[in-house]
């Protein structure tokens, strides 16, 4: 095992780097970059008052199709994750509220099909590179797993046994191939390449941690790697994700790389050039890191001659963190645009997500701006009917195939379910929103003002996002029938196991 972080690439028996060049193949190479926490207002191209300039996913959506009102399933990690990889909504499952946490057992059923397994199915090259956040089976030692409350709060090295393989990660769901750091927040502080981590690890304490920007948390002392550095955790992570195309637009092969980002999530550790690019801090600055790691791969992809057939898409698993609230005080930044609630919530700013796409010669392309509904459960969907995977019964229940949308604009999409933090979910019918439970955090008085929020957060809300985009006013005594008609088909949707 090597015991350096290194910065090169991976070997060449990671995936091979021989053949053609594949831009004729019928089916097209697809890339899904997912960023962390990355809010529908800091991206310059959907909102002109951004203090964050982001060229490359502006670009991007000037060649392709950008979307206005795409969603994650859930306003918070984990579940927002299942839901793309599986069209499933998470609430379905294990995941009912909340998040993946320290050392918890993988939440994607066993023996589900999983997008990385249908591509297999297809032909296809398979890897994910990033942050994974959906669970292992971790190697304890003895096989004795410790009581959750210790595995949340910080666990000594000893307590592994290494030489062993750590399980059910991404190779457990089709993925030929992983190299992640598996979440920056949560120990191990290392990276995993495959099933084995990159280092011999040691007890690490994380609040030894140097940090410039916000440090967000960290779920207690654990092992890593000796000399950890969390501002190399994103340069590493894109120079494998650059790597892995340049070297599998040589194959013959389709490939699939999913490259989930750890940024902008905390810990925000922008690298010494990209300090001071924005008007928004080191978050802002972070934001622009990004911004350009999706440079590199668009730049990769088409000085190898595989950018016309692929499918790329940008998107976010949620809205921006809690802590970008003080930005509007700040910096007059509004990371979620002119959506109320941020990350957590069930309001809009917690799941509209910056959604682009490309795909030339598939005719995803022209700079086209898109109003329709769509939801991140739809990509496996529409990937499946691209490639001409008939989809069985039990899966993708909650998935469309939105290929009409991202060609021609045709809406699809009538309604969809989304989850926060607290296991509250929300049900959107073509411009009506009704939430059951809490909206989500309670938010400081001058937030409210700065949005004119009128209404307080109560256990039913609903409103109509073509008069009041920005929730302002809970018009759920006015309609008292519409209240009822969407809570039962809410609760249809809930038994009937699928929405599909």
């Amino acid at each position: 095992m090597n015991t350096k972080l290194s910065y090169l690439p991976l070997l060449l028996a990671f995936l091979g780097c021989s053949g053609n060049h594949n831009q004729n193949l019928e089916n097209p190479n697809i890339v899904i970059v997912l960023t962390d926490d990355l809010g529908y207002g800091d991206v310059s191209e959907l909102n002109p008052e951004s203090k964050i300039q982001t060229p490359n996913i502006d670009a991007l959506a000037g060649e392709g199709v950008w979307f206005t009102d795409a969603h994650a399933a859930a306003s918070v990690c984990s579940p927002s994750r299942y839901a793309l990889l599986t069209g499933r909504y998470a609430w379905r499952g294990k995941l009912k509220s909340g998040i993946v946490l320290p050392y918890d057992e993988p939440v994607i059923e066993k023996g589900r099909v999983c997008l990385p397994q249908m591509l297999k199915e297809k032909g296809y090259n398979t890897v994910c590179i990033g942050k994974w956040h959906l669970g292992f089976l971790w190697p304890w030692k003895d096989g004795i797993m410790p009581p959750a409350q210790d595995r949340h709060t910080g666990l000594k090295n000893d307590m592994f046994d290494w030489s062993k393989p750590i399980g059910g990660g991404p190779l457990a769901i089709g993925f030929d191939h992983y190299f992640g750091d598996g979440v920056p927040n949560f120990p191990p502080y290392a990276f995993i390449e495959d099933s084995f981590l990159t280092c011999n690890p040691v007890d690490i304490d994380p609040s030894k941690f140097e940090f410039i920007g916000p440090t967000g948390y960290f779920h207690g002392a654990g092992p890593g790697q000796e000399g950890w550095r969390l501002e190399n955790v994103m340069p590493s992570l894109t120079q494998k994700a650059v790597w892995y195309i340049e070297n599998n637009c040589k194959k013959k092969e389709p490939f699939f790389l999913y490259f989930a980002t750890t940024s902008p999530h905390t810990p925000v550790v922008p690298l010494p050039k990209f300090q001071g690019k924005s008007k928004d801090g080191y978050r802002g600055d972070y934001v622009v890191q990004t911004d350009d790691a999706i440079g590199q791969v668009i730049r990769a992809l088409k000085e190898n001659n595989c950018f016309d057939n692929t499918l790329l898409i940008v998107t976010s698993d949620n809205g921006p963190d809690t802590y970008t609230i003080e930005e509007i005080r700040k910096y007059n930044h509004f990371a979620a645009g002119p959506y109320r609630g941020v990350k957590f919530d069930t309001w809009e700013g917690g799941h509209r997500e910056v959604f682009v796409a490309s795909w030339p010669a598939g005719g995803i392309v022209g700079g086209k701006k898109n109003n329709s509904l769509i939801s991140l459960t739809d990509v496996f969907a529409t990937i499946a009917g691209i490639v001409g995977y008939e989809l069985p019964e039990n899966c993708a229940e909650d998935g469309y195939d939105i290929l009409p949308s991202l060609k021609s604009l045709k809406p699809i999409r009538k309604e969809m379910v989304y989850q926060n933090a607290k296991g509250n979910l929300g049900l959107r019918q073509d411009n009506w929103v009704y939430l059951e439970g809490s909206g989500g955090n309670k938010k400081p008085d001058w937030y409210n003002k700065i949005f004119d929020i009128q209404s307080p957060d109560s256990t039913i809300q609903l409103f109509n996002l073509s008069k009041d985009p920005g929730q302002k006013i809970n018009i759920e005594e006015n309609y008292a029938e519409k209240v009822r008609k969407m809570a039962d088909r809410l609760t249809e949707i809930k038994k009937n196991g699928k929405s599909r």
